[in-house]
This record gives structure tokens, sequence and C-alpha cells, in this order.
């Protein structure tokens, strides 16, 4: 009955509440197509200015402010054959987006004006399977993972030209099946190589350095405040602290519907005032953690 009774406050929009240890969680959203409500979020995106990006199912990508507050809304130019998995915001405030089911990259500005597009499908050099997710690397170039047949890396510049690519289909070092997102810091990029259960860790220039995780379907990969790893876990229903280096340092979440349990996450960003914004996709809402609720790990 506790738990019915949290999930019936947490459905009805924008709330707060607190787990049984007791830090503040907060819910934006709950299963719906009204504004700032979802159908299935997948991915999500932070703009340091102080804004919060969400794109669900309906191939809808909503506009929060840091406290979880809708602010504005568009919709991708088409959806009947399936809706983007990654965001990421630059250092403009503008957004991009992998619009995977349509094989190509779109590029908004902060209000929602297509700005450009990216991208067809096909296996050559510059073309696109099922784009995934999506960084920016120190030169401002756009790197790009590919799933479906490709499963590699691409990296663009801002304007869509192919500049190198890594990677094919496997389960070897340097090799992907589903690498579903990219985190790069410094020289290194690192890849949630999902249906490998692993994160794998490359140069920038594509040259295999590490794999590791005992994980279990990692959808994301993003750095916190203090450069440890964020990784939602898909098949285990939480978040994982990792080090660089593949150090589990601690873990929250569990399934089900009440404050802190999940339900099929698809990503975890550090986000203002030392939070973890969760897309917590099967129960069509975003959780906004304290860091604090990741809890150490043996």
């Amino acid at each position: 009955m506790r738990r019915l009774a949290w999930a019936l406050v947490l459905v009805a929009g924008c709330a707060k509440t607190t787990t049984p240890a007791g830090p503040a969680v907060q819910s934006i959203g709950g299963p719906g197509s009204e504004e700032g409500r979802f159908a299935t979020p997948r991915a999500e995106a932070w703009d340091p200015r102080g804004f919060l990006y969400v794109v669900d199912k309906t191939a809808r990508i909503q506009k929060f402010d840091a406290d979880g507050r809708y602010l504005k809304g568009w919709s991708t130019p088409a959806s009947e054959k399936g809706r983007p998995t990654g965001l990421l915001v630059d250092s403009k405030g503008e957004i991009w987006v992998a619009d995977t089911h349509y094989h190509r990259v779109l590029h908004y500005s902060p209000d929602g004006d297509l700005l450009s597009e990216f991208g067809t499908e096909g296996t050559g050099p510059g073309q696109l399977l099922y784009p995934t997710g999506l960084a920016i690397g120190p030169d401002g170039s756009i790197y790009v993972s590919e799933y479906g047949g490709n499963d590699r890396i691409q990296v663009f510049t801002r304007e869509g030209v192919v500049i190198r690519s890594f990677g094919s289909y496997g389960p070897e070092p340097g090799q992907f099946e589903r690498p579903q997102a990219i985190a790069i810091a410094g020289d290194r990029i690192y890849v949630a190589d999902a249906a490998n259960h692993r994160i794998q860790v490359f140069t920038l220039a594509g040259k295999h350095l590490a794999a590791w995780g005992d994980l279990k379907y990692p959808y994301s990969v993003s750095f916190d405040t203090d450069g440890r790893l964020l990784v939602a876990e898909y098949g285990r229903h939480r978040v994982s602290k990792y080090t660089v280096d593949g150090t589990l340092v601690a873990t929250a979440g569990q399934p089900g519907v009440g404050p802190a349990d999940l339900n099929t996450p698809w990503a975890a960003i550090a986000i203002a005032g030392g939070r973890i914004a969760v897309v917590d996709s099967g129960n069509h809402r975003v959780q906004l953690w304290p860091s604090s609720l990741l809890r150490g790990h043996p």
C-alpha cells in the first residue's frame, strides 16, 4: 500500500517525495501525451544554461528548466518508422538528435527551429544505419554511434562531412553490438556497448584501449561532476557509477514504480545542483535524484 501511495503521487506530473532513507527524489512527467508528460522517454541532454531536454516515443523533444517545469516542445519531421534515441546539447545551446529510424542526425536551435541535418541510409562512409548516441569531440566534431549492421562510430564535421570511423559488428575488443551511447573526456571515448554488456574505451582516433564492466544492457554512459562514469543499466533497472578504469563504486535503483525505483532506464546524466536525471523509460517519467542516492558498493 505504501508503494502504491508513492506511485499515485508521482504520476500526477511533477512531484517531490523521499525514499525511506530520506533523500529528496523528484519525478517529472508520468504517462501521457500532454505537455510535460511522456510516452516511453528514451534520451535526454543537459544544457549547463539550466535546461533539460527529453525525447520520447511520440518523437517529441520537450524542454524543461532545472526544477522540472515544462517550457516548450516540438516534434521531429517524421516518426512513422520510429523515434529518436539520442540527444546532445553543444556549447551554443543547440540540440543534436540521433533520428534513429530515419538514419540521420537533426540539428535544432534551443527554440526548436531545424537548422540542418545530415545522413542517408546505408553502409558507406558518411552513411548511417540506426544512429543512437552522440558526443562532441574537443575539436567540435560530432561522434555518432550506429547499430543494425554498421555497429561503428563515425566522426563528422558540424556540416555532416565524414572524417573517420572505427569499429565493426562483433564481440571482440574494438567491435560492437549495438553501441548505444558515447561519452568523451579529454582524449578518451567511452562507448556503452549495450548488447556486449560492457563499456569500451578508445582514443579519439579510434584505437582500442580497454573493455570492462559487469553490466546488463548499458544504454547510456556519461560523466558526473567528479569525473566518474554514470551508466544506466537497462537490463538491471539501475544506475551504476564507475571510475574511468572500470571500478564499480556505487549503484542505485531496483525494479518498481516507487521513488528511486526504475523500469528499463535508458539514460542518466548529471545536472545542476548535484543531481542526476534518470530517464525511467518504462515508468514514463524522468527522475531527478540527489547524487547521494548512489550508495557505495563493496
